[in-house]
């Protein structure tokens, strides 16, 4: 019996993503599986983001389904600039008989301002970027980032804010 990869653990909880109601929650999905790819990386592995694309991708295009196409084009919502042609190329194949998640034409959030707060000692800062998107439809949001400095620089917490009426909520 093969032993399960990332991708294959991508892939069962993609119907999550598919159902996504907004672009919002299809990047916090995809950042916390390539979070994952990270932490699971061998200690000499350069590029876990490429081998959790090659994977994805290639078990999206031997059993194309709505949410294996919602999981790449999620996927390719977060992944750094040189997964972009892999991952657009697989989106167009598998749109052309998959049905596609509503926020698959959303376009991406771009940082709007920026806040940070420091404690008076300089050992804890917590980061704010403000993102908005083109889309009408799209929701403004915050990441959140709490850096601290216990011996090295360490991202302690991460969390997407979203604004609901006049209150921040957080998503961690």
């Amino acid at each position: 019996m093969r032993q399960l990869r990332l991708s294959d653990y991508v892939l069962r909880d993609a119907r999550s993503v598919a159902a996504a109601p907004d672009a919002l929650d299809a990047e916090v999905w995809a950042s916390g599986w390539l979070g994952q790819a990270w932490l699971g990386a061998d200690l000499g592995e350069r590029q876990p983001e490429h081998v959790l694309c090659m994977e994805v991708v290639g078990r999206a295009c031997s059993r194309p389904s709505p949410h294996a196409l919602a999981a790449v084009a999620a996927l390719r919502r977060v992944m750094p600039p040189d997964e972009w042609s892999l991952l657009n190329g697989t989106v167009e194949i598998l749109v052309e008989s998959q049905s596609a998640p509503s926020w698959l034409s959303v376009p991406g959030f771009a940082p709007l301002r920026a806040h940070r707060a420091v404690d008076v000692w300089d050992s804890e800062r917590v980061l704010f970027i403000e993102y908005e998107s083109s889309d009408p439809h799209a929701r403004r949001h915050t990441l959140m980032a709490q850096v601290t400095e216990p011996g090295g620089t360490m991202v302690a917490k991460l969390g997407v804010l979203r604004r609901r009426g006049a209150v921040l909520v957080a998503n961690s």
